[in-house]
């Protein structure tokens, strides 16, 4: 069985994972924001081709730290409590006929459902996010791609794993007091950002004062 990598272990090995996940998700922003500016080249919802996830065409990989925001996601997303051994029933089909290995091989993305990304908005993998609709990446696209991998050997140096969608999740959605427990990036870019627009807003609430010289 594959050596676990980065759980819980220190409380600064999980804020590094915690700042990874929110870095990973600010990467989506422009991405989606391409979506939204190019409207008319993807669906309305900026869902992706559904046919795009099946086996005849998918064969998506996601690094350990898109796994691990997947994971996160289906643990504490309200939405998504309760659906993640579903997804794990099409991860174990999809196991049985792919294999083991880094090679790009073709499956059924285990996050479809009624032709729909489960983690769209929250836990997208990016190379899913990017991809445009000719199968080609745009620079906003390179940027994000590069920023992943950039994040991945941050945490595990040259050690991280490029896989097949159900082959990541397997490893982390099973393991739930793992680097997979706790909050999604979103969850936490979104808590960050809070507290940084209540502390702008504080600096500039002259009843606070200049503080002490």
């Amino acid at each position: 069985m594959p050596r676990k990598r980065g759980s819980r272990g220190s409380t600064a090995r999980s804020q590094q994972i915690e700042a990874g996940l929110v870095s990973l998700d600010r990467s989506r922003g422009p991405l989606f924001r391409e979506k939204e500016d190019e409207g008319k080249s993807f669906r309305p919802d900026g869902q992706r081709d559904p046919v795009r996830c099946q086996r005849s065409e998918n064969k998506m990989r996601i690094s350990d730290l898109e796994a691990i925001d997947i994971a996160r996601a289906f643990s504490e997303k309200p939405h998504l409590r309760g659906k993640g051994d579903e997804v794990l029933q099409r991860v174990g089909r999809s196991l049985s006929y792919i294999g083991d290995t880094h090679k790009p091989q073709r499956f059924d993305c285990p996050l479809l459902e009624e032709g729909k990304c489960m983690v769209h908005r929250i836990a997208k993998p990016i190379e899913c996010l990017a991809e445009l609709p000719d199968g080609g990446f745009s620079s906003d696209g390179h940027r994000s791609l590069e920023r992943r991998d950039q994040l991945n050997n941050e945490l595990y140096g040259n050690r991280w794993e490029f896989k097949a969608i159900p082959l990541m999740l397997a490893r982390y959605m099973m393991d739930r007091e793992g680097p997979a427990s706790g909050k999604s990036g979103s969850t936490l870019r979104k808590e960050q950002n809070r507290v940084e627009q209540r502390r702008a807003s504080r600096s500039n609430d002259p009843r606070q004062g200049s503080g002490p010289a």
